[in-house]
């Protein structure tokens, strides 16, 4: 069958469109199942309770806090996933140059100056790993396209036109950029989409691949079609014939997800290098578009430097592995919030991911940066319930389950307890005791906020833990806090001024968490602010 690129593409803008609708139904399905099961207080399980008087809980290890090694393990991350970048940004200009432009044009030089123009996601690689805003990223891919642009003008074998090399380039970027903002620009959808887009891509295709099918055939069509056609009219009947093969390959998407939520579960793959690999795909998905009128199947040849995501992922797994027993960080804050803590999310906790675990209580707020493949399929099965404690016995169950080995990438994953009303202390008690760090985010606390006074009164009296970081600004009544943190030990607690996220203020709350010297931080002890 000849390659079409219309098809293609129109297959693509289509599944892409798909995944973005169907992630903003499941992702506000999601989250308002989670509101209704949070205020759901069900009723105790006499088969499950737990007596009163527990056995304590054993002694807790004393883990070592680093800051100089996270320091190090974030510049090694950046540096592996910059230099696959460019291994296939290098990799494609070497079987383009072969395949696509002509073999005669084969020179090292000239595979290089192209491997570097086509490495140009290590820009949204960057972004990815960084967790820099949309807006900043965008920013990244421009200033290196213009680099790009310098370079390709200066390299280039005859003079060019400014606008030629514009649009050269302009069409290599384009429909990746297009893409990964449909499916990761927004908040509400950037941790669903892209799980489904395989699904709905799949989906997409069939639909295109069914209509030309029949367009090939309209000269003389089947009589069912005229049938179909007559009974229905037209336009509802080309819809039916292009959502028909969905009911064929509805069990096949459904065991991809499914398969997809298992190898992360067994460690295959992490978030972060999944995403990666999703966007390097669609990458290379643009420039055998462009090159499939010229060369058909050929064109192909430019998703083999994919495979270098999964070889490198392989290979090092032993450098990026980190070393010595991981800490765990508590992460508390005030709920209805969720701007605020989202950018502490992006910008602390995905830098404390590279040293050690992150437990917290679920909530709507953190949704879209905590949901995994396996959160969303179970979902979609209808077990989301399944996740949530309704006693102290489910509490010590859902930890023990706690996945707290790195991902194959060295990064650790988030590990979230789903509460009902009437379970949040309980899990509160059992993460406290499991924590060795807690971050709490108190900027806009009130005295009114008797679940933070809560849990200041239990982080008072825990003391295993290492370090306590609290996070304030101009609206944070810190005399409430102060006094609910009466009888803390000398020199634990850590208060941070954290107004705006600068870079600058982020590089100090992460020193506080991994134990810098605490008079780097901005902030002061509390013993002093009494």
């Amino acid at each position: 069958m000849e390659l079409n690129s219309g098809a293609i593409l129109t297959a693509m803008v289509l599944g892409v469109l798909l995944t973005g609708a169907a992630s903003w139904v499941v992702s506000g399905l999601y989250r308002r199942r989670m509101l209704a099961l949070m205020k759901r207080s069900p009723p105790p399980d006499p088969a499950q309770a737990v007596a009163a008087a527990r056995a304590p809980a054993p002694a807790k290890p004393v883990v070592t806090l680093d800051a100089v090694a996270n320091r190090r393990a974030s510049w090694r991350y950046l540096f592996a996933v910059s230099a696959l970048s460019l291994l296939i940004g290098i990799t494609q200009s070497v079987l383009a140059l072969l395949f696509v432009y002509g073999a005669e044009l084969l020179s090292v030089g000239r595979a290089l100056t192209l491997g570097v123009v086509y490495a140009w996601p290590m820009a949204l690689t960057w972004g990815l790993v960084r967790r820099w805003s949309w807006l900043r990223t965008l920013g990244a891919i421009g200033l290196y396209l213009l680099a790009m642009l310098a370079l390709t003008l200066w390299r280039s074998v005859s003079p060019q036109p400014l606008a030629t090399s514009l649009g050269w380039l302009g069409g290599l970027v384009l429909i990746p950029v297009l893409v990964t903002l449909v499916i990761g620009a927004s908040g509400r959808i950037r941790a669903v989409a892209p799980y489904l887009l395989p699904i709905f891509l799949m989906l997409a295709a069939s639909s295109v691949l069914t209509l030309q099918v029949m367009a090939s055939g309209a000269q003389d069509p089947p009589g069912w079609v005229i049938r179909l056609v007559g009974a229905i009219g037209v336009w509802p009947a080309i819809t039916v014939m292009a959502v028909a093969p969905w009911l064929l390959l509805a069990w096949p998407a459904w065991a991809i997800a499914r398969s997809l939520a298992r190898a992360y579960r067994a460690k295959r793959f992490s978030d972060l290098w999944y995403l990666l690999a999703a966007y390097w795909l669609v990458a290379l998905g643009a420039s055998a578009l462009t090159a499939l009128e010229a060369v058909g199947w050929m064109a192909l040849t430019q998703f083999i430097p994919w495979l270098w995501i999964p070889l490198a992922a392989w290979g090092l797994r032993g450098w990026l592995a980190p070393h010595g027993a991981p800490p765990t960080l508590l992460v508390l804050r005030v709920f209805q919030q969720d701007v605020g803590v989202q950018t502490l999310f992006d910008r602390v906790v995905e830098r404390w991911r590279l040293s050690g675990n992150t437990v917290l209580i679920a909530g709507t707020d953190l949704l879209s940066r905590t949901i995994d493949p396996d959160d969303v399929f179970t979902f979609l099965n209808g077990r989301l319930a399944d996740r949530f404690v309704a006693n102290e016995a489910q509490v010590a169950e859902r930890l023990r389950d706690f996945d707290l080995a790195p991902d194959p990438d060295g990064r650790y994953r988030v590990n979230e307890c789903y509460c009902y009303d009437s379970t949040w202390q309980q899990a509160l008690a059992a993460l406290v005791a499991q924590a060795d760090v807690v971050l709490m985010d108190l900027r806009g606390f009130q005295a009114r906020n008797q679940g933070c006074r809560h849990e200041l009164g239990v982080l008072a009296t825990a003391s295993h833990l290492q370090r306590v970081v609290l996070l304030f600004d101009a609206s944070t009544d810190r005399s409430t806090a102060l006094a609910d943190l009466a009888g803390a030990p000398a020199g634990r607690v850590v208060w941070v001024e954290a107004g705006r996220l600068q870079q600058r203020r982020v590089a100090q709350i992460v020193g506080a968490l991994l134990g810098a010297n605490s008079g780097s931080v901005s902030g002061e002890m509390v013993e002093a602010a009494r």
